[in-house]
């Protein structure tokens, strides 16, 4: 899966991809991960346990190339995670992590294993999270606005809402389930906090600054994963609060607030289709292979998958039908990008 740059000469191939991997490529397993569930949720549990299998192999495939990368190019991660576009992108780790955890607990019931990821995702996201704000806030010189900004910053919101969305899920099966549904909701409210933020400084950049078709790149379907990713946690937060007779308020309140974010991840759809089809179909801007396009999957899986959830916690049983749309539109979009690595393999093999 390496990125498709031409090796220095007498440099092999494969060192000069290692060197230069791209550090959100995570965001496979995050797109594997939400399409295999919403599939298993509307019922093809044999598909979503072969995505399971492929999931697993992409999870620790990825993460040996990051370890072989840390330890023969460490200068060249840690460049990387401090850099103000990229570094954000370490996140998808966080998120496909515990994406995968949830795959695991929903169509495996394996919650013990499920638990280990989660404490895993939750070391990961303070380590790089903090981190990754630490090293931006005391660089200097800082970017322009319009240089850094891009979708991929709500990667924030995504990992931070994975914490809650798998806690929730597991919670009821630990004997520390009030610990962890603490974490989860503390993670819920947090990352709606950084929605907000940030949904506002990518608005601000697009509305005031020149956005040239070519910058509109496929993380930017992120602006509407992210709410959508909250509104899977609301929904889940609300079925586990909805066990414990004590906090039904805490579930009526949850419920309400998670209204207004599937409401808006509603809105973005539009827009989202329009601004695809400007950038390549009207600005003529080519369709290749990217990396990136892993950030498209993702939120029309996790959109199909938070819309099934949202509906089953409501009663609007009406929505559901877009739950099935969104989940086919992933699915056939995860083909579709799998196909486009795969020419990009063979490409660079042959260079």
């Amino acid at each position: 899966m390496p990125q498709t740059q031409l090796a220095h000469p007498g440099q092999p191939v494969m060192a000069t991809s290692l060197e230069n991997f791209f550090p959100g490529y995570f965001a496979l397993v995050m797109a594997t991960g939400i399409v295999s569930i919403g599939m298993f949720l509307w019922k093809y549990a044999w598909l979503a346990g072969i995505f399971l299998g492929l999931n697993v192999f992409f999870y620790l495939l990825l993460w040996i190339i990051l370890i072989l990368r840390i330890v023969k190019y460490p200068l060249v991660v840690w460049n990387d995670l401090h850099h103000s576009a990229r570094g954000v992108t370490f996140l998808t780790l966080v998120a496909g992590n515990n994406v995968l955890g949830s795959q695991i607990a929903i169509i495996t019931g394996r919650m013990d294993i499920a638990l280990v990821l989660w404490i895993a995702g939750f070391i990961l996201w303070a380590l790089i999270l903090y981190t990754f704000f630490l090293v931006n806030i005391l660089k200097e010189p800082k970017p322009a606005l319009q240089q850094s900004i891009s979708g991929a910053w709500l990667l924030i919101v995504v990992a931070t809402e994975s914490v809650a969305v798998l806690g929730a899920i597991i919670a009821n099966s630990s004997s520390y389930h009030w610990l962890i549904a603490f974490i989860s909701l503390c993670s819920y409210m947090t990352g709606g906090m950084f929605y907000f933020v940030l949904i506002g400084l990518i608005l601000y950049r697009w509305l005031f600054f020149s956005m040239k078709a070519e910058t509109l790149t496929p993380p930017y379907w992120i602006n509407m994963g992210a709410v959508a990713i909250i509104t899977l946690a609301g929904s889940r937060l609300v079925a586990y609060a909805r066990v414990h007779e004590e906090l039904k308020e805490w579930a009526g309140f949850i419920q309400s607030f998670t209204m207004f974010f599937w409401a808006f991840a509603s809105w973005w759809i539009p827009l989202l289709f329009l601004m695809f089809a400007y950038r390549h179909f009207i600005a003529r801007v080519p369709l290749k292979y990217d990396p990136q396009y892993w950030s498209m999957v993702f939120p029309l899986g996790m959109y199909g998958v938070c819309t099934y959830t949202y509906a089953g916690i409501t009663g609007f049983t009406f929505i559901k039908p877009i739950s099935a749309l969104f989940v086919i539109l992933a699915l056939l979009t995860w083909v579709i990008v799998l196909i486009g690595l795969f020419i990009d393999l063979a490409s660079a093999r042959k260079r």
